[in-house]
């Protein structure tokens, strides 16, 4: 169940870059409790909670880096052609 609140709260680090952590925590968390239901013969239950966690940690962790790449991708661009940037077509 944590990971999979955890990686529903990291989607949002498109807008809010920091919840990288909450994605890898949700991706460590999934990870942990599909090894721990498979050891568990039965006993444990929640599988597909714990592979959503996982997906959705992935995808909030990527999301996280996207923002922040683009703008250092902005700069990079700026630097290497004087600080202009790209001209708008007439």
């Amino acid at each position: 169940m944590a990971a999979l609140v955890c990686g529903f709260v990291a989607l949002g680090g498109l807008v809010f870059p920091p919840f990288l952590g909450l994605g890898i925590a949700g991706i460590l968390l999934g990870w942990t409790s599909r090894r721990r239901i498979a050891r568990s013969n039965g006993e444990l239950r929640g599988n597909a909670m714990a592979v959503g966690g996982l997906v959705l940690g992935v995808l909030g962790s990527l999301l996280s880096l996207v923002l922040p790449g683009f703008v250092v991708g902005v700069y990079i661009y700026a630097a290497f052609h004087g600080g202009q940037l790209p001209q708008s077509l007439p």
